[in-house]
């Protein structure tokens, strides 16, 4: 099968596709463009963004029919060549999206190429039309001016940028080769970048004592707007962040760092030890998931404890961004109503919006939690987590084979010697519905930190139980609180007045239009605390914790 990608026509954003391959006749072919993309749980329906398909054969038009929302069927005439052609609009810039305009062409083939299931094992070759002065970055091999793909699964996981203005830098670790393509303006010093980048590789490598991958790349889009995402493929990853000038700001860079540990995490865990349902990616339809606390959950715990394990963060920073999990997850309520697994499975319904109030766990944020609570219990036990990654890698990364859920509490079962603690965790954190921050306290403890509440802000927040933003909008309202009663999300507070003796508070608000003065009565409970941890001396085990192992 052979691709051709041209621009006629800059400035509209679509793109022209060619794909051209040999047929037989009267054998039909069906055209499925993904549904979805790796990397991201839910629907995105990439047909919508398809103008104009034509099937033709030696210039003649051949009747082609759309069977679903983004399946083409087509039944060659004549044995030969077919030619089918069709325009993509590229306007989403993201880390999972396409994107052109008169800078550059920047391309997901998640999104725009299609997957033909009578030829599933076929070679692609893949030919762009672009300016002389373009350079492309890209990880898929290249013969002459055409790029080659094993087969689809290879094509779709290899996003490209192409522009005169993209940079390249590199570092070696060992023999393997790590590109670093930047789209955009650098406001940062470029080598002190490259030398966390190689540092927390480096530790990444060691933990799962094997990379089976000569050259990886990671492609960054530095915008000139605020933008936070980033995707990962089997030898590449594309970060998008922003707004440019912000990363001379350390604590944006640390944000930089953070994603770009996260995604490399990711070359291991999910690129290569995946669960059955996604082992290969079928890109048409929804494929539910149990195992969201795996993808998501642990490689955001492990690609903040690698930035720790690797020197770039202090311990004072690693609990910093620790705290502000613990706050963000001390503030939802969706615990109450599923499990971890069961909003891993909605993530199809939901997506990653927030959603209704208080439905749902976040899987990154949360899982990220629960997965801090089993490491402490595995070192306690003499493993830790990593360890436990490394017998998945060794069992299913490196062999290719899919793990199903049972065999994954299996094995972490296995590597926690059946211990109680860790079955409670179990029990309680992942299958079930409880309040995590018990379970925080007690393993923070055993690395010799105190995590404390306190309620000294605001009455509003923390005695009627109500959140607002900069522009005093209610964004929050506990369940539990007098507040909820009586106060609706999106709220505008006009202002409050509190009576200490009656315990009342007055509140002005605009609801809709509509001014409208409250009473709220307070009750003796607080609500909504703020989070501090007072780090003692250290622990065996958090030096074990900190170590590489």
């Amino acid at each position: 099968m052979h691709y051709l990608i041209q621009r006629r026509v800059i400035s509209s954003q679509f793109i022209e596709i060619q794909l051209t391959l040999d047929v037989e006749k009267g054998k039909s072919l069906h055209f499925q463009l993904a549904a979805w993309r790796p990397g991201r749980y839910e629907l995105a329906n990439y047909a919508q963004n398809i103008r104009f398909f034509n099937a033709s054969q030696e210039s003649v038009c051949i009747p082609s029919k759309k069977i679903s929302k983004d399946c083409w069927e087509v039944t060659p005439l004549e044995s030969g060549q077919l030619l089918i052609h069709y325009e993509y609009f590229c306007s989403q810039m993201d880390a999972g999206g396409c994107w052109s305009d008169d800078e550059q062409l920047y391309l997901n083939f998640s999104n725009c190429t299609f997957y033909v299931p009578e030829r599933t094992n076929e070679s692609i070759r893949l030919a762009i039309e672009l300016p002389a002065d373009y350079r492309i970055a890209c990880a898929l091999p290249q013969e002459g001016t055409s790029f080659i793909a094993n087969d689809y699964q290879e094509l779709m996981d290899s996003p490209l940028m192409a522009s005169a203005s993209i940079q390249e830098f590199s570092y070696l670790i060992g023999e393997k080769s790590f590109k670093v393509w930047i789209q955009g303006a650098i406001y940062f010093a470029i080598e002190d970048f490259l030398q966390v980048l190689k540092e927390f590789s480096q530790t990444q490598i060691e933990s799962f004592g094997d990379f089976p991958a000569q050259t990886y790349h990671f492609l960054y889009q530095i915008l000139p707007y605020r933008h936070y995402h980033g995707v990962e493929h089997r030898f590449s990853t594309v970060i998008t962040f922003g707004p440019d000038k912000s990363l001379e700001d350390p604590q944006q860079m640390q944000e930089l760092i953070g994603v770009s540990s996260h995604e490399l995490y990711h070359f291991w865990n999910v690129c290569r030890i995946r669960p059955k349902g996604i082992n290969p990616y079928d890109l048409s339809k929804e494929v539910y998931l149990d195992e969201g606390i795996a993808l998501e959950g642990i490689t955001t715990y492990m690609g903040d404890l690698m930035l720790l394990k690797a020197g770039y963060f202090s311990l004072e920073q690693y609990f910093h961004e620790l705290k502000r999990q613990i706050q963000k997850e001390s503030e939802t309520f969706g615990w109450r109503h599923q499990s971890i697994l069961e909003s891993s499975r909605d993530l199809w319904l939901d997506g990653y919006k927030p959603g209704i109030p208080h439905k749902k766990v976040n899987i990154y944020n949360r899982g990220s939690l629960i997965s801090f609570c089993l490491d402490i219990c595995l070192l306690e036990q003499d493993s830790s987590l990593q360890a436990f990654m490394r017998v998945l890698w060794e069992k299913f990364g490196k062999t290719g084979k899919g793990y199903d859920w049972k065999e994954f509490l299996k094995i972490l079962r296995h590597c926690g010697k059946a211990s109680n603690d860790l079955e409670e965790i179990i029990q309680e954190l992942i299958l079930g519905k409880n309040n995590i921050l018990p379970s925080i306290q007690r393993a923070l403890r055993e690395i010799g930190v105190e995590l404390t509440e306190s309620y000294q802000v605001s009455p509003l927040r923390h005695q009627a139980g109500i959140i607002v933003d900069s522009s005093n909008t209610i964004v929050n309202i506990h369940p539990d609180s007098p507040g909820s009663h009586v106060c609706m999300l999106k709220d505008q507070l006009m202002g409050w007045e509190l009576d200490e003796t009656t315990k009342k508070m007055v509140v002005n608000l605009n609801r809709h239009g509509r001014k409208l003065t409250i009473e709220i009565l307070l009750e003796e409970n607080l609500y909504f605390p703020h989070w501090a941890m007072t780090v003692n001396a250290t622990t065996p085990l958090r030096e074990s914790w900190k170590q590489i192992n």
